[in-house]
């Protein structure tokens, strides 16, 4: 390995170094394109730096300087740059070739974009003034691009240079056509500033990297039957968060890198726990399973090379990519998918941060910038770095991916590959690299190239001047009555000789058309979004009644995220395309809700009633109130945003449980105390629970798969103090999961165990002295909503309507006896629902009226054999599930009440006595508002009377 590091190879100003921060290499490996500080986009000549690879060892040889000097001056003496552009008004922070070489793209903070092409004719044109020499080479300005609104960050062409991509500190993602220059779309779903951006080789995605810390993979295709040249829309294909959720914010750039063979994506400033690291991310799932892991402070850019390498295994058919990073620290890492740990370290390589990294087409050599301003050239040994294969191989493992079609948003059918493998049979398919123009071998000539063996070629002129005539063949159309028709052709007498070679290649329907001649800007002009001033200065839209400078809004409608589908991010693997993410995450956030907290358990919870606010059912309860007997869900008289504004995350971020009890020291003297009325001995023992960090809202509520959720970022703490008084902690607990309740256990007065429930059901038992576990975690599946404990029988219930029962046995420990186990209660609610009578008009007009299930008010536990109460609000109904017959039992019937007394409504169970006293006060209630009757017996026949009294005191015996 060779580092070619030349004094006058840089950016200066007043004969000093400045910050460099932009690199790219021409098609061919001729030129070198840098940008800087200084704005001045630099042009230099590839030979005049590789020409030093050898500087050393020559000089050893001869041994001595003068002679190698001499051979150095005799030879490419350019020690300064073929052309410098300085256009910009401020840093140039990105440049990049186009595919073709004929474009070079810029990008500045001063938040233009500019479209650089080579002036042939300007080419030994004198020096201007105010330059101290003359450029070799003259660039202008063949495009300006407006449209951001803040510094211009990355830049990227796609691979058949139809596209060009430019992204930047909005938040801004700016399509705009690489033949006409005119813009195509804009998308503003990033929720900070997009740093990096990078296509895919086999022209199907490309993918965005933000401060936002996520990378968004969109894919884009040609709309069917549409010829224009901005025929393209894009969605978003997925979006990578889990190793960015703690990435620093502190570098500059996210050079992102896609490997030649399509199958992967390197991406910097990425973290691997504590440790900054390099994330590759696969092709297909999207999988962040691979992470690199050396640098010692944040990655900025990744840089693939161009070629693919065959290690020295053996194995032809199993190839090798390589990737060089670089970043803050100032080391340059190269790493191989062939081995484990990088193949080239090298420390210090410059005296600051590595701003871009660039490979020659060969793959052999790459070129550095940093932010010490100066240029760093890396070469390479022969099979150094593995054997380089051809360039065919690439293009063989981009066929897996459709590399040689055009891009297309469905999977490919046995229909579609048929018609391929006919297509091929007929002529042969060829790639898009296929069909590019090479270098012609000097041994050929123009009158050698025919277009087909059976045609004949035009007689050459007899005129004796060097001047030569193309080889040009006339197109011959067979018309329906079998005669020939020859179409006329222009014949140009330029002196220019066009070399056919690139018309002569066969071309297949999927291979790209790259012309040339297309690439002339054609588009009228507009006026810029913000004024003619824009085009000069760049200004952001300002505030008319403060004034201030403030950043675009998703509401802004100079952008395109209606067309993706989305306000901010799509829906994921969804065909939803017309919703905003928005909408979708309102309708998510509402669904989820609800589900976690329906309203019927909303009397019975232990949790906030805030979070029951079902906006259906208050709806319903209010247009009873306003006695309003046709309400329909189509009006809405609560806002259910309400139901958006609720933030679990704060309103659980800590939970507190105080718990009164007496110390398991001096349990058996202090026990008579307190049952006499002595509080004073009680101990105070407290729980406090803080949740880790939950999963980001913008980005993890439209994720509906809760399984493929995390719901932390940093572990919970589960602090336990025994004793107030102490004022010490006992012991504190770790979790990895965040924690909704806690549950103490208390048989007879003295503390046994809590019980800790997380937001999606999960259990875990532990000894309130030791914080020891008693059980494994229990996973219930489902939100636990209400909990209950009598005696040593522990009652919970879940969300979705499941009973769980355990009887707790202290003897010899602690140990938990299944009594219950999911038991659902969704045939009491249905027991308890009245469907409404269905209109055939109304559903035709697409009205549907309300059906409200009823709400839960009460549920207890019998003592003597542990089985749950369950007390329905409007219909006053009681059940108890029976465990032989494993059913509900409708215990008490509320027309019971209309007809009995209070004096009459009695049992010989504590708990049971209770329930009936309470519904026979809910029952007289409704009599007194008039919602309902009391029964009136004939006054002269009291069988009735006494029938219903029999068989109420039949129903209480049995229960």
């Amino acid at each position: 390995m060779h580092i070619i590091k030349l004094p006058w190879l840089g950016h200066r100003a007043e004969n000093k170094f400045i910050e460099c921060y932009a690199i790219s290499v021409n098609h061919n490996g001729t030129k070198v394109a840098t940008g800087g500080l200084d704005g001045n986009v630099k042009i230099w000549d590839t030979q005049s730096i590789l020409r030093y690879k050898n500087y050393k060892e020559e000089d050893e040889k001869k041994g001595d300087p003068s002679d190698r000097m001499d051979i150095i001056e005799s030879s490419h003496n350019l020690k300064r740059p073929i052309a410098s552009m300085s256009r910009h008004n401020g840093a140039v922070t990105c440049v990049k070739f186009s595919p073709d070489g004929k474009f070079l793209a810029s990008g500045s903070d001063d938040k233009i974009v500019l479209i650089w092409e080579k002036d042939e004719e300007s080419t030994n044109r004198p020096k201007q003034f105010g330059e101290t020499e003359a450029d070799l080479e003259h660039w202008m300005v063949r495009k300006r691009l407006v449209a951001h609104d803040n510094d211009v960050q990355d830049i990227c062409w796609s691979p058949d240079g139809s596209l060009l991509i430019t992204v930047g500190l909005d938040r801004s993602i700016i399509i705009w056509s690489g033949t006409t220059f005119e813009r195509i779309k804009r998308y503003d779903i990033h929720q900070s500033m997009v740093k990096g951006i990078v296509f895919d080789p086999a022209n199907k995605f490309f993918a965005t990297a933000s401060d936002d810390r996520t990378v968004r993979i969109f894919r884009y295709s040609r709309k069917v039957n549409d010829v224009s040249a901005n025929n393209y829309e894009f969605q978003v294909e997925h979006i990578v968060m889990d190793p960015f959720k703690k990435s620093p914010l502190t570098s500059y750039f996210r050079r992102m890198s896609w490997s030649p063979d399509g199958q992967h994506i390197a991406v910097p400033n990425a973290t691997n726990g504590p440790v900054t690291a390099v994330v590759i991310i696969n092709r297909g799932n999207w999988a962040t399973d691979v992470t690199l892991i050396g640098h010692e402070a944040p990655c900025e850019v990744c840089s693939f090379s161009p070629r693919l390498f065959r290690s020295d295994d053996g194995k032809k058919d199993q190839y090798m990519t390589i990737l060089a990073t670089g970043g803050q620290d100032r080391t340059l890492a190269i790493w191989s998918t062939g081995c484990t740990k990088p193949l080239v370290v090298a420390e210090e390589i410059v005296g600051n941060a590595i701003t871009d990294i660039c490979w020659a087409p060969d793959g052999q050599s790459l070129f550095l910038t940093s932010l010490d301003g100066s240029v760093t050239c890396v070469m390479f040994e022969e099979n150094e770095l593995g054997e380089v294969v051809a360039e065919d191989v690439n293009d063989s493992q981009l066929l897996r991916y459709g590399g040689d079609r055009e891009s297309a948003v469905f999977a490919e059918s046995t229909e579609q590959l048929e018609l391929e493998a006919l297509a091929t049979a007929e002529g042969r398919i060829v790639t898009p690299r296929q069909i590019t123009p090479k270098p012609e071998s000097k041994s050929r000539t123009d009158d050698d190239f025919t277009t087909a063996p059976s045609t004949p070629q035009r007689p050459k002129d007899n005129d004796p001047s060097p001047k030569k005539i193309n080889n040009l063949t006339q197109t011959v159309r067979i018309t329906k009555d079998g005669k020939k028709r020859v179409a006329p052709m222009l014949i140009s007498s330029s002196s220019a000789t066009t070399k056919p070679s690139s018309l002569l290649q066969p071309v297949s329907k999927g291979a790209k058309k790259f012309d040339i001649s297309n690439k002339l800007s054609q588009t009228p002009y507009h006026l810029p979004r913000l004024g003619v001033q824009t085009s000069v200065h760049g200004l952001r839209k300002r505030d008319q009644r403060t004034g201030d400078t403030e950043q675009r809004s998703n509401e802004d409608p100079d952008n395109d995220n209606e067309d993706i589908g989305l306000d901010d991010i799509t829906t994921v693997g969804t065909s939803q395309t017309g919703v905003s993410y928005r909408k979708q995450a309102k309708r998510y956030r509402r669904w989820l809700m609800i589900h976690k907290y329906p309203t019927p358990f909303k009397y019975i919870s232990d949790l906030p009633n805030v979070l029951f606010r079902n906006a259906a059912a208050m709806n319903h309860e209010l247009g009873n109130l306003l006695q309003k007997k046709d309400l329909t869900s189509t009006q809405e008289l609560i806002n259910p945003s309400s139901i958006d504004a609720i933030d679990e995350n704060i309103l659980f971020q800590v939970v507190v449980q105080s718990i009164q009890h007496v110390s398991g020291s001096s349990r058996d003297e202090l026990l008579d105390e307190v049952l006499n009325g002595d509080n004073d001995q009680l101990v105070t023992s407290l729980v406090e629970i803080r949740n880790g960090t939950a999963w980001p809202e913008d980005d993890g509520s439209v994720n509906v798969d809760l399984g493929q959720r995390l719901d932390f970022q940093d572990p919970t703490q589960v602090i336990v103090t025994n004793d107030v008084r102490d004022g010490q902690r006992t012991y504190i607990l770790y979790f990895p999961f965040r924690i909704q309740q806690v549950i103490p256990i208390i048989l007879e007065s003295c503390l046994h165990l809590y019980v800790l429930i997380s937001f999606d059901g999960a259990l875990q038992f532990i000894r309130a002295e030791t914080g020891s576990y008693i059980t494994p975690l229990l996973e219930l599946g489902s939100n636990v909503i209400f909990s209950k404990q009598r005696g040593p029988h522990i009652l919970v219930l879940t969300s979705s309507g499941l009973i769980y029962m355990w009887h707790l046995s202290t003897n010899g420990g602690h140990r938990l006896n299944v009594i219950l186990s999911g038991d659902s209660i969704a045939s009491v609610l249905n027991s308890e629902t009245n469907l409404p009578k269905v209109d055939p008009e109304a559903v035709k007009r697409g009205e549907f009226p309300s059906v409200v299930v009823d709400v839960v008010k009460s549920i207890d536990v019998d003592a003597s054999d542990g089985m749950p109460y369950i007390t329905m609000t409007h219909s006053n109904s009681v059940y108890k599930f029976s465990l032989e017959m494993r059913v509900w039992l409708k215990v008490v019937d509320p027309w019971y009440f209309l007809a009995l007394t209070e004096a009459e409504v009695y049992s010989r169970s504590p708990i049971f006595q209770n329930l009936l006293r309470k519904t026979y006060t809910n029952t007289q209630e409704l009599v007194e508002r008039g919602q309902q009757s009391r029964y009136t017996f004939d006054e002269d026949n009291d069988e009735l009377k006494r029938t219903m009294q029999e068989r109420f005191k039949e129903l209480v015996e049995l229960c």
